[in-house]
């Protein structure tokens, strides 16, 4: 009979191999997922269907880009979250955005004929083109559509980049404006990963996406409540018609 009180053999293990888990820090300050697809599909289509300048030889991928976010601003009676090229008066503090007098929410649409009109006589001095007295963010984001977009009321201000860089003032100024610097973000083609698939809106019409960012939207405010956005409805087909024989 063996002895109980020592051990049979040696027991042999192999180190346990435990599953690496890549955790990926999220900052407060980054963008919104639903924020950054409704921005992004209007930079992929623009980063292939740029507009045109009038020679017909020089593409404006920010007035597309503009243009998109404009319409959809308007689909939503000037109550998207998305504000596109808002002029901002940088010599009020905090900076002001300049609306349009009749209705908050919309974005002035004639900056020289608000400049003749109201600068001078407000402030008493004169304005001087590109000295930074006016400053114009490509988009700002703001957190309640319905009110304008002044500083309380940003929740981030995005800069859009085709191949070009950030200027200093931008990156000055911007970050006065949001009155946070976190809030300032940049986005390009690549941070979208435009080439990945054909499914970014390439080939819409301005219609078309201002629809489409509409449901994102919508979609997003009715969860945020706790409730399941309402699929639309759709006719049942009409019966064939009779042949006429």
């Amino acid at each position: 009979m063996a002895d109980q009180g020592k051990p049979q053999g040696t027991l042999k293990t192999a180190p346990v191999q435990l599953q690496t888990i890549k955790v990926v820090a999220i900052g407060s300050d980054q963008l919104d997922p639903q924020d950054k697809k409704v921005i992004c599909k209007a930079i992929c289509y623009c980063n292939v269907n740029p507009n045109k300048g009038k020679s017909g030889n020089r593409d404006q991928h920010q007035s597309c880009v503009s243009e998109r976010l404009g319409e959809l601003d308007k689909f939503l009676n000037h109550q998207s979250p998305y504000k596109a090229e808002v002029n901002y008066d940088m010599h009020r503090n905090p900076p002001a955005p300049i609306m349009d007098k009749g209705i908050i929410t919309k974005v002035h649409p004639y900056l020289p004929g608000w400049i003749k009109k109201h600068w001078e006589e407000e402030k008493g001095y004169s304005f001087e083109a590109g000295q930074g007295m006016v400053r114009r963010p490509d988009v700002v984001i703001v957190k309640d559509p319905n009110k304008p977009p002044t500083q309380d009321n940003i929740k981030q201000i995005v800069e859009i980049k085709f191949k070009d860089k950030i200027s200093h003032g931008q990156e000055t100024d911007y970050p006065i404006i949001a009155g946070d610097k976190s809030k300032v973000k940049r986005l390009d083609p690549d941070e979208c990963d435009c080439g990945s698939d054909d499914d970014k809106g390439k080939t819409s019409t301005v219609l078309e996406y201002a629809t489409w960012a509409a449901g994102v939207i919508a979609a997003a405010l009715q969860l945020r409540k706790g409730k399941l956005p309402k699929l639309p409805k759709f006719p049942s087909p009409k019966p064939s018609p009779s042949p006429a024989w």
